[in-house]
């Protein structure tokens, strides 16, 4: 799960991501909010999948997949 805690640095950490690969906003927010609402209430594994579904539909470049798994895995809480 996702560490809700640290909600807000995460929060912080994608919208630098996006806004590093110049991300479109509506884009970026969407993905934003849907990357933080299922790594904190179904899964980090559900997150993730997200993540690379959208880069499938071509909304970002791989680099921004790849900052955000990363950013997924450093906070991760573990059970």
């Amino acid at each position: 799960m996702l560490n809700v805690r640290a909600a807000t640095s995460f929060r912080f950490g994608l919208r630098e991501i996006m806004s590093n690969y110049k991300v479109e906003e509506g884009v970026a927010s969407s993905v934003i909010a849907s990357v933080i609402a299922k790594g904190s209430r179904i899964s980090i594994n559900s997150a993730r999948d997200y993540v690379l579904e959208q880069e499938k539909t071509g909304l970002y470049p791989r680099e921004v997949t790849d900052e955000i798994l990363d950013l997924l895995d450093r906070y991760t809480r573990h059970r």
